[in-house]
């Protein structure tokens, strides 16, 4: 009797993103990252927060974890955006076209929405 394999859907994580602000002012940026249980059964949750200026762009970096006998890469969960008149919106995990697993995204704040974008693709 053959056996077909069961396959399983790759992960689409974001480790690392551009952010560039293309919106119309400056906005205050929240990155959050993916909950981790460390092997005590706490809970770690990293965070990333800074101003971004009209039309600047910054490098949020690759985050890892240690989890004693190995280096865990944390993934991007929101990118949340608070703008001056104190609105926020923000864009989660799995973030569009994601297909896999990305060290260098491209998210984009404009004046309505936050985009997320395949480098190089826009």
């Amino acid at each position: 009797m053959r056996t077909g394999m069961v396959g399983r859907a790759a992960p689409c994580l974001v480790h690392a993103c551009t952010i560039t602000n293309k919106s119309n002012g400056n906005v205050y940026v929240r990155v959050l990252y993916e909950p981790v249980r460390k092997q005590d059964d706490d809970i770690h949750e990293r965070r990333v927060e800074f101003e971004l200026a009209k039309s600047a762009q910054t490098q949020v970096e690759e985050a890892e974890f240690d989890m004693g006998s190995y280096q865990m890469r944390e993934a991007i969960r929101t990118i949340e955006v608070t703008r001056a008149n104190g609105q926020t919106q923000e864009i989660n995990a799995p973030f569009d076209n994601v297909n896999g697993v990305e060290l260098d995204w491209l998210f984009i704040i404009e004046d309505r929405n936050i985009r997320s974008i395949q480098p190089n693709s826009h």
